[in-house]
């Protein structure tokens, strides 16, 4: 069944409690994730592209894979965004 990107950002919304619009885009989470380097799509990004509905592209990405789950990016966020929690409900829901 597809979903339009609208219900795929509820759905990323509902699954993971994280209201993506505070982003201020500092990029505060980027810089601390060791991830980095690795990922295609940095935490930062991630949550702009939650915001703008690329809710499939990031599916596709190996980039929710490189995450490690450190939480290093929802500590570092001033806004209380949580990247890590993003990326986890994507993963759940790209399975």
């Amino acid at each position: 069944m597809h979903h339009t990107s609208n219900q795929m950002k509820d759905q990323v919304f509902r699954m993971s409690g994280v209201d993506t619009r505070k982003c201020m885009k500092c990029g505060k989470c980027s810089a601390s994730c060791p991830s980095f380097n690795e990922m295609q799509y940095r935490p930062h990004q991630f949550v702009d592209m939650v915001n703008k509905g690329r809710i499939e592209e990031l599916m596709a990405s190996p980039s929710i894979y490189k995450c490690l789950s450190c939480f290093a990016c929802v500590e570092r966020c001033p806004r209380g965004v949580e990247p890590a929690v993003v990326v986890e409900a994507i993963r759940n829901l790209a399975e």
